[in-house]
């Protein structure tokens, strides 16, 4: 795995999906790292990189015959997909161990694939979670939005298998799509293709589970009992706020979304599991909250005996806003 802030862009683990030799398509002008571009430019770049994406995909996968596997996703619910029984037997030889890095979601998943630990049983490919918009399919991705299911649908085939029939998704719901191509690169290596035989591109799997949307927060302040000399507080001392769910009910309804993501991947047969701050962008949820919550969904007997060979929390952050610090904080390390 890359180190957990964010890595250098031809991380060893990387050049076996991505050629030093570009693409000659670049959509992101070059600039300095301190300049800024308003949204509108931004916008219309994105809407251009989104349609490029949807002209080029059906040559691809026809050269790949994999059409129809793009196009393929299934319904769940927590209804129809119901609580795992234990393991046995220990799936892999040891718990895995939490991992927490400031990357793009997908960037996450290739390192996982490129990791290659042979031996493991299960689907080799990474099923990485996309934050839903439960209403729309792909969220605003064909208008320049920049969520997180909006930054995955711009890199990959993802919204070739987000049928509307399928929509809207309610609070039980989730998507699986088993086979989606990744064919760019992210925003920040300016939206290149990926320079590579189709056949080499990187496949994962994708499970689709929309957050719960501006539910009620409560804020409180924290004051540390102690400084880190060990001196008492003093009442100059910095403040940190704290936020967790107001309601135990919304808490609980985002403790079934986590397993349901959960139980779709195990069912599938998979390992790897690239997961994220659920809702936490501009869904407003609260982040010590949400990763408190994956730590304790992860832990629950349902999903015991070693399920996972690799978990890893692709939490970006680039403008250093706090939600990586918070999941790096309680989730690095632990084993699940």
């Amino acid at each position: 795995m890359p180190s957990p802030r964010r890595s250098n862009r031809h991380h060893e683990r990387y050049r076996h999906f991505s050629n030093i030799t570009r693409a000659s398509e670049r959509y992101w002008p070059r600039r300095r790292q301190n300049d800024s571009m308003s949204s509108s430019p931004i916008r219309e770049i994105l809407r251009a990189v989104a349609e490029d994406t949807c002209g080029i995909l059906p040559k691809l996968l026809k050269a790949l015959q994999t059409e129809r596997d793009a196009r393929k996703s299934i319904k769940f619910s927590t209804t129809n997909l119901p609580f795992l029984e234990p393991l046995p037997i220990p799936l892999h030889p040891r718990p895995a161990t939490i991992k927490v890095i400031n990357e793009d979601t997908l960037n996450a998943a290739i390192w996982l694939l490129a990791s290659g630990k042979p031996g493991h049983s299960g689907d080799s490919r990474p099923a990485v979670l996309n934050f839903a918009n439960s209403r729309k399919p792909g969220g605003g991705w064909m208008n320049g939005a920049m969520a997180q299911e909006e930054t995955i649908c711009y890199r990959s085939s993802l919204a070739l298998s987000l049928h509307p029939r399928l929509y809207p998704l309610n609070k039980y719901e989730g998507l699986y799509s088993p086979y989606v191509l990744v064919m760019r690169e992210d925003m920040a290596s300016g939206h290149h293709r990926i320079d590579v035989e189709p056949e080499k591109l990187p496949v994962v799997s994708v499970l689709t589970v929309p957050a719960l949307r501006n539910p009620k927060i409560r804020r409180f302040e924290l004051r540390a009992s102690y400084s880190v000399a060990g001196e008492p507080p003093t009442a100059n001392m910095r403040l940190k706020d704290k936020e967790v769910f107001y309601y135990d009910e919304d808490r609980d309804i985002t403790k079934g979304k986590m397993r349901l993501a959960l139980r779709m991947a195990a069912q599938h047969g998979h390992c790897k599991l690239v997961l994220g701050a659920l809702g936490c962008g501009v869904f407003g949820n609260p982040p010590e909250d949400i990763a408190h919550c994956w730590l304790s969904v992860l832990r629950e007997n349902e999903f015991s005996g070693n399920r996972w060979s690799e978990v890893c929390f692709a939490i970006y952050d680039p403008k250093d806003e706090g939600n990586y610090e918070i999941f790096n904080g309680i989730l690095s390390g632990q084993e699940v």
